[in-house]
């Protein structure tokens, strides 16, 4: 475990795992339920900024090198939000991280196909997870974590020719 909040200890994360992976799992997230006019941005900034945009702009930056060296390619899988393309109501600072997590996942695509590295963005509704626990919608509504599990598992299951850059996933259910 490392603490996603402290550059340092990303750094150390990086440095521990440069060279013993081929995927890169971008998956950490805080969210901080408010609204952009009534939100504290130095709130959003010590964590929530930091966890959902910095930790992973700085872990790819640390790993894709490293990853792009290995002779079959490697991969990075961003796991975001439909938070990130499209703003929702009461979370605007959320918001403002993943769209900003979006460009960066889109800026890496572009740099890391020519060196055999995929990048996908996952962009979940709401996950049944402990970080939804207080949603305002039911959780035997959500979306279980082994959906986005399998979408994950997507760009893996094509052929070498294909990168699923993006993969939105929806409640099947409305969740009134």
């Amino acid at each position: 475990m490392s603490d996603l909040t402290n550059k340092n200890a990303v750094d150390e994360l990086a440095e521990h795992v440069r060279d013993k992976i081929d995927i890169l799992v971008n998956n950490a997230g805080l969210a901080n339920p408010s609204s952009a006019m009534q939100g504290d941005p130095d709130e959003w900034e010590e964590k929530m900024m930091t966890v959902d945009l910095l930790a992973p702009m700085r872990l790819t930056r640390r790993l894709a090198p490293e990853i792009s060296k290995r002779e079959s390619g490697g991969y990075i899988i961003n796991i975001s939000s439909v938070a990130g393309f499209e703003a929702l109501p009461g979370i605007g600072g959320y918001n403002a991280a993943k769209f900003g997590f979006t460009g960066w996942a889109k800026s890496t695509y572009q740099e890391l196909k020519e060196h055999n590295v995929g990048v996908t963005t996952i962009y979940p509704g709401y996950v049944a997870s402990e970080m939804t626990m207080d949603a305002p919608v039911p959780q035997d509504k959500m979306i279980r974590p082994e959906d986005i599990a399998q979408a994950a598992l997507l760009p893996f299951r094509m052929s070498p020719y294909a990168c699923p850059t993006d993969i939105v996933v929806r409640p099947a259910q409305k969740l009134s």
